[in-house]
């Protein structure tokens, strides 16, 4: 009786304990949805489908151990009949189907954890939808949300499809080793399994491109393919971020951005003040000091702006770096633009022409689309009009003309003298581009490549009797996105030789169980 009752205080107390740990622990009992994803991402990140890329090298390294298989299904080598056969009773043709069914069992372990991971993001997506309608921030009506739910349901469908292929090939594994390598079926039933492994592997690399995480506010970035832009933004910086958002992060933004307005000072205007905060924040990613950086931002707004932007729950400064960054690789010609017209205010050197400001930018290389940006500023004191037209033969629309009523500006945002990059008050660099971002006329045109090689883009800016300002030929070169295309082909080549494999494993079944009769 003692006993008993000593072993059951015994167990109350390790229960105690393990519960005291299971509670303070990150995968604890007391974990949320997506405190299980951090961990499953960081595990998915560092060992599967980065990192070690296991989801990958697992099955690249049983493809060698399927043809060693098939090509001692005949017999064994001498070495292992003479040494190792007698002592395993295994053919060597077996021993490897084993090990080949020991690196499966490891790939399908992979795949149902990263997939358990994506089920986490999707949970926490979901959730995180349902949050923002219930405070009055609809998602679902947003520009890219059905295209952005695809692709993860996409992503979720291929890594399912994924699984259920892995584990039928470590199916036919496991007959093959029961009927054994003598058996007349047993290498078609390798070449099944071997074929159902490329299809998997068909179905995993062509995820790869449409990853997706709940964890980060920017992991939904990558997913997300931004809508191809109208020609004229108003307010560009605002504009720029906003297109390469996710419809989730979107919303949320609407709001930051009206706690923001609430907070600047009240004789600076609202435009303007969100063009400096972004452009300020865009020179902070590049390199300019916290305190620099704190002393423009109370240029346009109070203490508590600037303890919302260094504390807000979602748009912390690490997230405005990773959006600046991801928007800079999306789209490099607009901040070449601006960096170009900050260097040329700087040194104070002249506009291109004397009373109009015109700078014009695209990126080098090409791949889905053409991203060309330009910045049309009127400095004189009276209104003109002026025609901005393109014309190329290799991308579409091959003929643009747009007619643009430029204003005379309500401020000479250019200087004639060097400024330093940062100073107080707007005569610095980074106040004389924000307002001349502001007043300025920025054109985002997206041209669609039609062909592949090299493409030229002739830009003119004319007056509107059709006499040339300037004009400039830009030369290109458009190429498929080297990895996409990786992916894409590798998915194409396992998908198609794996089905090819598989009917021809089905075939050659058949015939061997009728084709004697």
């Amino acid at each position: 009786m003692q006993i008993e009752t000593s072993m059951k205080d015994k167990s109350r107390s390790r229960k105690g304990i393990f519960s005291k740990i299971m509670a303070v622990s990150p995968i604890g009992e007391k974990a949320t949805v997506k405190e299980w994803e951090a961990i499953f991402l960081a595990i998915d990140k560092q060992i599967i489908s980065f990192g070690l890329r296991l989801i990958l090298f697992l099955p690249a390294f049983a493809m060698f151990t399927y043809f060693i298989a098939w090509a001692f299904s005949t017999g064994s080598p001498e070495w292992w009949l003479k040494n190792i056969e007698p002592t395993l009773d295994l053919t060597f043709s077996i021993t490897l189907v084993a090990i080949t069914f020991v690196i499966m069992f490891g790939y399908i372990l992979a795949i149902i954890i990263h997939q358990h991971r994506v089920s986490l993001s999707w949970s926490v997506f979901k959730d995180e939808i349902r949050i923002s309608n219930d405070a009055h921030r609809p998602v679902q009506s947003l520009q890219g949300y059905d295209g952005l739910v695809d692709r993860m349901n996409r992503t979720r469908r291929k890594t399912k499809s994924s699984l259920i292929l892995a584990m039928m090939s470590a199916s036919l594994l496991c007959i093959i080793f029961y009927i054994g390598s003598e058996h007349k079926s047993a290498m078609i039933l390798l070449f099944g399994s071997f074929s159902l492994m490329l299809l998997s592997i068909g179905q995993q690399l062509a995820t790869r491109s449409n990853q997706f995480s709940m964890v980060d506010r920017t992991g939904l970035l990558d997913a997300y393919e931004p809508a191809i832009h109208p020609s004229t933004i108003n307010s560009v910086f605002n504009d720029l971020l906003i297109t390469h958002m996710d419809p989730l992060m979107r919303a949320q933004y609407v709001d930051f951005i009206k706690r923001i307005e609430e907070n600047i000072h009240a004789n600076v205007e609202v435009d303007y003040a969100r063009e400096k905060m972004l452009m300020t924040l865009y020179r902070h990613s590049c390199g300019l000091d916290r305190n620099t950086m704190n002393s423009e931002l109370s240029e346009i707004m109070n203490d508590k702006g600037l303890e919302l932007i260094v504390s807000h729950d979602v748009f912390t400064l690490e997230i405005w770096i990773s959006l600046i960054e991801h928007v800079k690789k999306s789209c490099p010609a607009f901040f070449r633009m601006i960096d170009r017209l900050e260097h040329e205010i700087e040194v104070g050197n002249d506009p291109a022409l004397k009373d109009l400001v015109f700078e014009v930018d695209l990126e080098n290389v090409v791949t889905n689309r053409a991203n060309l940006f330009t910045i049309i500023h009127n400095l004189s004191s009276e209104e003109r009009t002026v025609v901005f037209r393109v014309q190329t033969p290799d991308f579409r629309p091959n003929d643009v003309a747009l007619t643009y009523r430029l204003m005379p500006g309500e401020k000479y945002w250019w200087s004639d003298k060097a400024l330093p990059s940062v100073a107080e008050g707007d005569e610095d660099t980074l106040g004389m581009m924000s307002g001349l971002l502001r007043d300025g006329t920025v054109a985002w045109q997206s041209l669609l490549p039609t062909t592949n090689g090299e493409a030229t883009i002739s830009v003119r800016l004319e007056q509107k009797s059709g006499e040339l300002l300037v004009g400039k030929q830009i030369n290109v070169r458009v190429r498929s996105e080297f990895r996409a295309m990786v992916r894409s082909s590798g998915s194409l080549a396992a998908n198609l030789i794996g089905t090819l494999g598989l009917l021809s494993a089905i075939f050659m079944q058949i015939y061997a169980l009728f084709g004697q009769l």
